[in-house]
């Protein structure tokens, strides 16, 4: 476990999101650095706290707690882990208590630092701005862009405050960065939506073609690298929502998905079954949009379907196969999952 991870178990723990084995690893961890013999609750005793016991953890290595204290009800002492805890996540006097040297990023900070270029659309139509790789950026209404005129040679990096579509050249040996203040968004050669608004909650990524990889941002070079390993890539008709309050990510297929995949084919009815595998039909609707779709094949492939898809959006389409079927969906993660016990109309 490392400082990152540990911090975080902290803040679950505060906010009641942990496991009982994560609980009492926190409650062994408590006990084994002051023996249940509590400090006085004093500011300071506070601030250092988190720091004795990462300290303790270090020394003593990744301590897995005996059963019986998964039956501690000491609620003194968990008032006075709790009260610690919650510093953690406070900034006192511009300073986080568990990271001293971490400081946060910003938009004006990151292009007064590197002297960029700066596009404000102040307008109430959207902006284009066209890169000197052939990129080029559709910058929204109250956002703004920063950028070099020249990108290196290792690397393009543009800084983003509010929303913009990026459809970006392909060039294997530069990636493209979009940074906000909390979050990296790299790819080689594709296009995305961010929207990252200082005032909301979340940032959102979405992506139309290729892949696109996002990141926590980070300013030590051995956390960005750790941020970097727990990368969320997500694919076409994918988004990655990242919830500024609870710092964390998730993934989901965007609400309106495009088709991305049309098959060169001289048949216009690519979307017309007769008595066809329910199997076969999901996989042609997992082709053609490019979003995962979970089920399971030998049971559905004795299901069949008959219809004609039309002006259906995507989750009118699966739910169409699921009633013909009758099954449920559900998605997760980015992808849809098919859940089935079979059907009346299965074929042998």
């Amino acid at each position: 476990m490392d400082r990152t991870a540990f911090r975080e178990l902290l803040i679950r723990y505060c906010d009641g999101s942990a496991t009982a084995e994560e609980m009492a690893l926190v409650d062994h961890w408590y006990e084994g650095l002051y023996n249940d013999k509590l400090p006085i609750l004093n500011q300071t005793d506070l601030d250092n706290i988190a720091q004795e016991m990462w300290e303790h953890i270090e020394k003593e290595g990744n301590l897995v707690p005996p059963l019986t204290v998964y039956r501690s009800t000491n609620r003194k002492r968990l008032y006075y882990f709790t009260a610690a805890a919650v510093i953690i996540g406070l900034v006192i006097s511009g300073w986080l208590i568990f990271f001293s040297s971490t400081q946060t990023f910003s938009y004006d900070k990151s292009r007064k630092k590197d002297q960029l270029a700066e596009n404000v659309n102040n307008t109430t139509t959207t902006q284009r701005i066209n890169l000197e790789d052939g990129s080029y950026i559709l910058l929204k209404p109250a956002s703004k862009i920063a950028y070099t005129q020249h990108f290196g040679v290792n690397k393009r990096e543009v800084y983003l405050e509010g929303e913009a579509f990026f459809q970006v050249a392909k060039d294997a040996a530069r990636p493209f960065y979009v940074y906000t203040n909390e979050l990296v968004t790299k790819v080689l050669g594709t296009s995305f939506d961010v929207r990252a608004f200082p005032h909301d909650n979340t940032i959102q990524v979405l992506v139309h073609t290729g892949k696109v990889t996002v990141y926590k941002r980070k300013t030590g070079a051995a956390e960005q690298e750790l941020a970097k390993a727990n990368a969320a890539i997500i694919t076409p008709n994918q988004q990655i929502l990242f919830n500024r309050q609870q710092v964390s990510f998730t993934r989901s297929v965007i609400t309106q998905p495009q088709v991305i995949n049309t098959p060169v084919t001289k048949d216009s009815n690519l979307f017309v079954f007769t008595n066809t595998p329910a199997s076969a039909v999901l996989k042609a609707l997992q082709d053609a949009y490019g979003i995962p779709i979970i089920f399971d094949e030998e049971l559905l492939g004795h299901c069949s379907f008959t219809g004609a898809f039309t002006n259906e959006t995507f989750f009118e389409r699966i739910n169409l196969v699921c009633k013909a079927i009758e099954a449920v969906y559900e998605q997760a993660d980015g992808q849809v999952i098919i859940t089935s016990t079979g059907c009346e109309n299965a074929t042998e």
